[in-house]
């Protein structure tokens, strides 16, 4: 049996290859930390504390800098997540899968149905509904799906998680309620801790139509919170969704051994459905309102415990050490 000798020095030439690699990595991490805050203080007016983070988008800039590891990876992707949702929650909460691939093709358009969602597996705001297709050309969609597969989403905000992503296109169910609409959206961001979990409920209502965004306790108190989009008017205000302790209850399995993750869930005739899974919500960047919901979300973060996680087998054994 041979066994590798790890006492020889390397060739040169190797030694040299690993060297310009290992300064090229230092220099991109080195960039990506300048680019960050760069974005951070135009967007907030003051520098960020990377190196004692307090507040919630600090610490999401911290982590969105040091993100580029399998796990973040696997689960930021929409089409490897699938897998462990499956393992987590069962296959019954996917939307059916119509089809993937690294490119879209004439053969895969047109074995589509009349209606499905198509997007991009590796970033955010690349996705497209499509309600009718015969009013639809394949050649629109492939310059628009095209346009998504050349971009490489991590260098817009240097979300690292993003940056080894092979990008490929994700087509999905649309999935309607009985009055042919889009179900409505709940994201549920989870802080897990050694001491205590906490859940707080985001829910995007009218998101093609004068997009309203509220924040719930999870026994349905909407808290005094403005990020980004108004708040519902009374009259609008989302009603408390009759399966709601399901919801919960999917959210906290996928969160399970996660400091953070924003999991995000539809609710369709009474069945909870996957939507994603997202460790740097806006890139760190969203503005709250008051600002200190900002230093509360912060406080129930525990970044060093996010920042520990390196492989699936790390989260599996961070997830039964809670149970």
């Amino acid at each position: 049996m041979f066994v590798a000798d790890n006492t020889l020095p390397l060739p040169l030439p190797l030694l040299r290859t690993r060297q310009r690699c290992s300064e090229a990595f230092r220099r991109l991490k080195r960039s990506d930390r300048r680019e960050a805050l760069r974005q951070f203080e135009k967007r907030f007016g003051r520098t960020p504390s990377l190196k004692a983070p307090r507040t919630w988008s600090e610490k999401l800039t911290c982590l969105k800098l040091d993100a580029d590891r399998p796990i973040f990876r696997d689960l930021a992707d929409k089409l490897a997540v699938r897998d462990f949702v499956a393992q987590r929650l069962g296959q019954q909460h996917l939307i059916p899968l119509l089809a993937s691939n690294p490119v879209l093709t004439r053969d895969m358009f047109e074995a589509l149905p009349e209606q499905f969602v198509i997007k991009g597996n590796h970033g955010s705001a690349m996705n497209r509904i499509v309600t009718d297709k015969s009013a639809l050309s394949f050649d629109e969609l492939k310059r628009q799906t095209d346009g998504w597969l050349s971009r490489n989403f991590y260098m817009g905000s240097r979300e690292t998680q993003y940056r080894n992503i092979a990008p490929q296109l994700v087509v999905e169910q649309l999935m309607l309620d009985d009055g042919g609409n889009i179900p409505a959206d709940y994201k549920f961001h989870c802080f897990n801790s050694a001491e205590q979990s906490h859940c707080i409920i985001q829910v995007d209502s009218d998101r093609f139509n004068g997009h309203c965004r509220d924040y719930f306790t999870t026994d349905w108190q909407r808290l005094p919170l403005k990020v980004k989009y108004a708040n519902s008017s009374a009259s609008r205000l989302p009603t408390r969704p009759d399966n709601l302790e399901a919801l919960i209850e999917c959210a906290k399995n996928l969160s399970q051994g996660f400091a953070y993750v924003r999991v995000d869930l539809y609710s369709l005739q009474g069945q909870v459905y996957f939507g994603e899974m997202t460790f740097t919500p806006g890139s760190g960047f969203e503005r709250f309102e008051p600002s200190h919901f900002d230093e509360q979300w912060g406080e129930y973060f525990d970044l060093e415990h996010q920042l520990s996680l390196h492989t699936r087998e790390d989260l599996e054994r961070a997830r039964l050490a809670q149970l």
